[in-house]
């Protein structure tokens, strides 16, 4: 191999800074940003999820969504205790406005007493994917299987409460582009 010169090597860099500062710069060319891929825990629940939407027929994909993300992080907060529900609903509407279709808390379960909404975890983390698919119809209400079936997008959040790990996901059919 041919070495380089201290001049050649200035004139390849200079370009390599150059096209790299062009790419930045988010013309038609740019290609979208990837979906969020999901690791350890969290691929395991959607992998669950996955397959009990494949065994309820539903074929149509369902990516994880990074802006769902503060509405899952609110919900979990809630399901451990950290926070009322009451006081999370205007940041859940907020983010509504981007995701019309934003399901009900997906993995809790809610129950208005004449003060506030109690909300309690009810999905358990299982490290067997098989058994979290099997277990989820028992753990849900019939809203949440049917919004884990329409989704196309979801975030989801695990969490330890009372010793144990549990999940919760928020899904949405679409989001609304600014």
């Amino acid at each position: 191999m041919k070495e380089m010169n201290r001049r050649e090597f200035l004139t390849l860099s200079g370009a390599a800074v150059v096209a790299l500062s062009l790419a930045g710069c988010g013309g038609p060319s740019a290609p979208p940003a990837p979906p969020a891929v999901p690791t350890g825990k969290e691929a395991k629940v959607l992998e669950a999820i996955k397959k009990y939407r494949a065994a309820a027929g539903v074929t149509e994909q369902i990516t994880l969504d990074d802006g769902l993300k503060p509405a899952v992080e609110l919900v979990a907060e809630v399901a451990k205790g950290d926070k009322k529900y009451e006081d999370v609903i205007g940041d859940l509407s907020e983010i509504m406005k981007l995701y019309p279709d934003l399901s009900a808390p997906i993995g809790v379960r809610m129950e208005n007493d004449d003060e506030h909404m109690n909300v309690t975890p009810v999905c358990i983390y299982l490290e067997d994917v098989e058994k979290m698919a099997l277990n989820l119809p028992s753990q849900v209400d019939d809203t949440a299987k049917e919004a884990l079936k329409s989704a196309r997008l979801i975030a989801i959040q695990l969490f330890e409460y009372g010793g144990a790990k549990y999940w919760v996901a928020v899904v949405s059919k679409g989001k609304v582009t600014p």
